[in-house]
């Protein structure tokens, strides 16, 4: 398959919350965390078991349990030893943690995405033993599935011959939370290979979840590496052969698979979903005095109204935070397309976060707000300045909160489209832009760009170049 149609249809269920991403053992290698192999190794060697021609590494971690007296005291604290949470979260994890995903499998025991969802300020609801599942956190931004157990609880992971032909009966639960999202969501396999220990037991568990007719999975597959040595033709041949005869067999499993030469590239292709996705939300900022009742008010509502029915028009989500007249204008207009439709999804469509005026207790100003509208910002891929004017001691000026927002999109990598015609910050940003590099620095083409910058644009021209911006950012419908 190729990337660039797995991206555009992984952004679809993405956005209609049916995207569900399962995690192996290669997406934490970045981190320095052992794979299956090395996790065993020291245990293998005193069983003078050689990992080179062993590929049963739950038969070699039940062999020394055996020689243990069916103790697992040791490699209990062979787990706890070697996923300590001092590691660098990979640029991975930290692009899962943004995306908008409801649910998330792994069988990693590490503890690299709950570290990856803090770090994004998200809710994540853990679930590693069975018992975790009969409690739910209903404000949690993602339920993490660790089918096989976590660090935490070395003792009871799932790592043995006996673990894994025990499931169905130690950890029911899991399997049929599983099964329904087999069924009914789209699953995209990160980190495995056909050497993986675990990926034999999921595929049983696909195949028997699969009905007539099953819902469309996706993994990210590394190809086959050429080593060194007088034989590396020969193996690697043979390596290649394996290759495509699994990645033809998982077709079998409804997964259509995405080839790479390097796992580095996993972190460009979570990118580009994440910036595919990110452009179907759209943040407006700006603000105009309530008690002003002038031209230039008259202009930004008039525009900002426009704005907001551009983008119920092209199904696009508004982000906003409710700025002065411009926040309440936009929102009217998404709401007269959506409303026009007879069955608006509002919460697919609206995501608003009123910016409010006085911070938490224990909070200095200036860090919440930056904060505040960093989590904000991050909601979307395009980002709309509409005026940006305060009353200040001495008459209207251009509003400092809403240059802070655009500092912000400028850091985050976001589309700039400042509608220089409505005054305000709006058109110091676009005076900023040209003069750093224009269209480049706005990721707009030049002409969309300039058409932008015009001051005595009519509302009419001032909407089409915004329209022009908006289909050049998010695509046409």
């Amino acid at each position: 398959m190729k990337r660039q149609q797995f991206v555009k249809e992984y952004a679809r269920w993405l956005e209609q919350g049916t995207g569900v991403v399962f995690v192996g053992a290669g997406l934490s290698r970045q981190a320095g965390y052992p794979d299956w192999h090395a996790l065993l190794k020291e245990i293998a060697a005193e069983l003078q078991i050689d990992l080179d021609q062993e590929h049963d590494l739950a038969g070699v971690a039940q062999w020394y349990i055996n020689k243990s007296g069916r103790q697992r005291t040791r490699i209990a604290q062979t787990i706890k030893e070697s996923f300590p949470d001092k590691s660098e979260v990979p640029q991975a994890q930290r692009i899962l943690a943004r995306l908008p995903l409801r649910n998330i499998w792994t069988t990693n025991y590490d503890k690299l995405l709950e570290r990856a969802w803090e770090l994004q300020r998200r809710s994540l609801d853990v679930k590693s033993i069975t018992s975790d599942l009969s409690v739910s956190s209903p404000w949690a931004d993602t339920t993490l599935y660790k089918m096989h157990g976590s660090a935490d609880h070395p003792a009871e992971v799932v790592i043995a011959t006996d673990d894994y032909e025990l499931y169905r009966k130690t950890r029911a639960g899991f399997l049929q939370v599983l099964n329904g999202h087999l069924i009914a969501q789209h699953c995209l396999f990160l980190g495995f290979s056909f050497s993986d220990p675990n990926i034999g037991h999921l595929l049983a568990i696909i195949r028997e979840s699969m009905g007539e007719h099953t819902a469309q999975h996706y993994a990210i597959i590394r190809k086959p590496q050429k080593g060194d040595g007088k034989d590396a033709d020969k193996h690697w041949g043979y390596a290649v052969a394996r290759h495509n005869h699994w990645v033809d067999d998982l077709q079998r499993y409804g997964i259509n698979c995405v080839e790479i030469d390097d796992y580095a590239e996993i972190d460009s292709i979570l990118s580009e979903l994440e910036a595919a996705v990110a452009r179907r939300s759209v943040f407006v900022a700006g603000s105009y005095p309530d008690d002003l009742r002038d031209e230039g008010r008259i202009r930004v509502e008039q525009i900002a109204t426009r704005v907001g029915q551009l983008l119920g028009e092209r199904k696009l989500r508004l982000v906003s935070g409710f700025g002065l007249t411009v926040g309440s204008a936009v929102i009217a207009g998404v709401l007269s397309r959506l409303y026009a439709e007879g069955v608006p999804s509002l919460d697919r469509s609206l995501y608003l976060r009123p910016f409010p005026q006085t911070p938490p207790e224990g909070f200095e100003a200036a860090v919440f707000h930056r904060r505040y509208r960093e989590d904000m910002m991050q909601q979307a891929g395009v980002c709309i300045f509409v005026g940006g004017v305060r009353q200040g001691a001495s008459g209207a000026e251009i509003a400092q909160g809403v240059i802070d927002e655009y500092e912000i999109a400028k850091g985050l990598g976001k589309v700039i489209v400042p509608v220089a015609a409505t005054g305000g910050a709006a058109t110091e940003i676009w005076k900023r832009l040209d003069t750093d590099g224009g269209g480049k620095i706005a990721r707009l083409p030049d002409a969309v760009f300039g058409r932008l910058g015009d001051v005595n644009a009519s509302i009419e021209d001032a909407c089409s170049a915004i329209l022009s911006a908006i289909d050049s950012a998010c695509g046409k419908p």
